[in-house]
């Protein structure tokens, strides 16, 4: 146990166990697994540590890791908040919608009601040019 070693893969991040004599290969990336500590150092790590460890080891090796691994951050959290913002969207979307039929139904009310009182308008003015004798003097203006 005293030669085993700790090896992380600075393309994905997997981590293994093995014996100093040969440089190991990540099994999913087929690259040089790189060295990261004695294994009873790494041992005696909690597992937020060590993930702490091998990342800024990881950062440390390539610098561009960063920049993709904070874009990777962003996109999940965005992902959540949209999950998280999704029921309040559905929620003012259906009280935008309420207030567009509301708007609606008083923009063809008013229409309506000029309607009608374009329609009394014409009407009066027919019944007081085809009924001239009835009506009211002081009501006529003078000719």
């Amino acid at each position: 146990m005293q030669d085993l070693s700790v090896y992380y893969c600075p393309v994905c991040g997997r981590y293994s166990y093995s014996q100093p004599s040969g440089l190991p290969a990540c099994s999913l990336c087929e690259v040089s697994m790189i060295f990261l500590m004695p294994y009873s150092d790494f041992h005696f790590l909690n597992q937020e540590e060590r993930d702490k460890f091998l990342i800024q080891k990881m950062m440390e090796s390539d610098a561009s890791l960063s920049g993709r691994l904070l874009a990777y951050l962003r996109s999940c959290s965005c992902k959540e908040a949209a999950t998280l913002i999704d029921p309040r969207i559905n929620q003012l979307e259906s009280e935008n919608q309420k207030m567009n039929d509301t708007i609606q139904w008083m923009h063809q009310t008013i229409w309506d009601l000029l309607h009608q009182k374009r329609h009394l308008e014409h009407q009066l003015e027919k019944y007081l040019t085809d009924c001239p004798a009835k009506q009211d003097p002081e009501i006529t203006p003078p000719t």
